[in-house]
């Protein structure tokens, strides 16, 4: 038997979304992979870019498919989508979540995107802005609600959609014995 392919977490297309469009508004027209730093590990990876589409001087879209490897994972081949927006006030980097993310629970309702993915959303971006410039992040997972219908997220307090979670970049099987355990590293 092959050893299983390993793959990646859902911070990690979502990251890579977020930086075709940030690329496309810098006026990138040609972007069909980009380069990520995944900081856990420290691994510096290329991640395919399905579709990038500038909206308008202010405003670009990108497309990534999750893809976690042979994992059982609902979300492999998820449409993932990042809007980057350029705005004049405000951090230089704010991260929402739009439309199929989660909603926390015990967490007055914040966007289910956890430290991770913030840590490695912000580091890939950050090479990218002078020290003035300021953008909006907003994640967006079109299939998230109908997926997470079929998740155990709302006994966790995530409702509305699914969370990028994780501690790690990658995601891999873990052999033991007669039985898998899938390691997400959440």
């Amino acid at each position: 038997m092959n050893k299983p392919r390993s793959g990646y977490t859902l911070p990690v297309f979502a990251c890579a979304a977020a930086v075709a469009a940030l690329r496309s508004l810098l006026g990138d027209r040609s972007i069909d992979k980009v380069e990520l730093d995944l900081i856990e590990p420290s691994v510096v990876t290329d991640i395919n870019i399905e579709q990038v589409a500038r909206i308008n001087e202010k405003m670009a879209l990108a497309i990534t498919r999750s893809q976690p490897g042979d994992n059982l994972d609902i979300t492999s081949n998820t449409p993932i989508w990042a809007l980057v927006e350029w705005r004049s006030e405000g951090e230089q980097i704010r991260i929402e979540g739009g439309e199929g993310i989660g909603r926390q629970l015990n967490n007055e309702g914040k966007a289910a995107i956890y430290s991770y993915a913030h840590k490695l959303i912000r580091s890939n971006l950050q090479p990218y802005l002078t020290p003035t410039a300021k953008i909006a992040v907003r994640i967006i997972l079109p299939e998230g609600r109908r997926l997470a219908r079929r998740t155990s997220n709302a006994a966790f307090g995530v409702v509305e959609g699914l969370s990028l979670l994780g501690t790690t970049g990658i995601s891999v099987w873990i052999w033991r014995g007669s039985y898998i355990l899938i390691q997400h590293d959440w």
